[in-house]
């Protein structure tokens, strides 16, 4: 009996628990959505400025820039016909967001995927990381 009433409190702790974290707040998901757009126009564009006005102190901490994710996107010979990042998947927390998507050109062939991680400075999303994705369903 005693074994029972244990595992019964436990249970009831973990469901207490696991009850207790909040989801993240859904209204970022629109914010997210237009700081992707926002980024996209700036790399559409080459507009480091701009680009530079969107990325997180610590993606220096990667050694990457505006000029890096600039490179990537159009190739080492700048000739990748970039017209958007085709969006796959988003996954955030209160604070950091990852966005899996694609880089298209006007073909809209999806054998380009892309990982990128922002952290939430502030109220600000800010790109704070980007990298090769793993091919997306």
């Amino acid at each position: 009996m005693r074994l029972y009433l244990v595992l019964t409190l436990l249970a009831a702790i973990l469901v207490f628990v696991a009850c207790d974290e909040k989801p993240p707040d859904r209204n970022q998901i629109p914010i997210i959505k237009a700081r992707l757009l926002k980024l996209q126009n700036a790399v559409k564009d080459q507009d480091r400025a701009r680009l530079d006005s969107l990325l997180s102190v610590e993606i220096l901490d990667y050694q990457l820039s505006g000029d890096s994710l600039l490179s990537y996107v159009y190739g080492p010979n700048r000739d990748f016909a970039f017209e958007q990042f085709a969006l796959g998947e988003i996954r955030y927390t209160e604070d950091i967001a990852k966005i899996d998507c694609y880089i298209m050109d006007t073909l809209h062939l999806r054998d380009r995927p892309l990982h990128m991680t922002y952290t939430k400075d502030g109220r600000a999303w800010l790109l704070k990381k980007f990298e090769p994705g793993d091919t997306l369903r």
